[in-house]
């Protein structure tokens, strides 16, 4: 297999296969969102959600001070430096468990 590579100028005549008129045609039941993954709190890095640049919900993470078992101390930081982000994790799961059990 042969690297092809392009100048900026050979790039901007290349001519896509996309037809962008009827993209530009789509009515909203013509578009298929089935390979868009499901939106969930764990694809929010920013932990921001906007809507048309509106700020819609913001989640705030509090420091506290928690004592906890040193065994659970040492098997999260045996997990990576996000470790405490991972702790973060493992109760919001308890959490969410939680609501749907109650």
């Amino acid at each position: 297999m042969a690297i092809v590579t392009n100048s900026l100028e050979e790039m901007k005549n290349f001519k896509g296969k996309t037809d962008w008129e009827r993209v530009k045609n789509m009515t909203e039941e013509e578009i298929d969102y089935s390979d868009i993954p499901l939106f969930t709190d764990d694809l929010l890095p920013s932990r921001k959600v906007y809507l048309n640049g509106e700020l819609l919900k913001q989640y705030e993470k509090k420091s506290v001070e928690v004592p906890l078992d040193f065994d659970i101390v040492s098997f999260f930081k045996s997990m990576g430096d996000d470790w405490q982000e991972k702790i973060n994790e493992a109760l919001m799961q308890v959490v969410k468990q939680k609501k749907v059990l109650t």
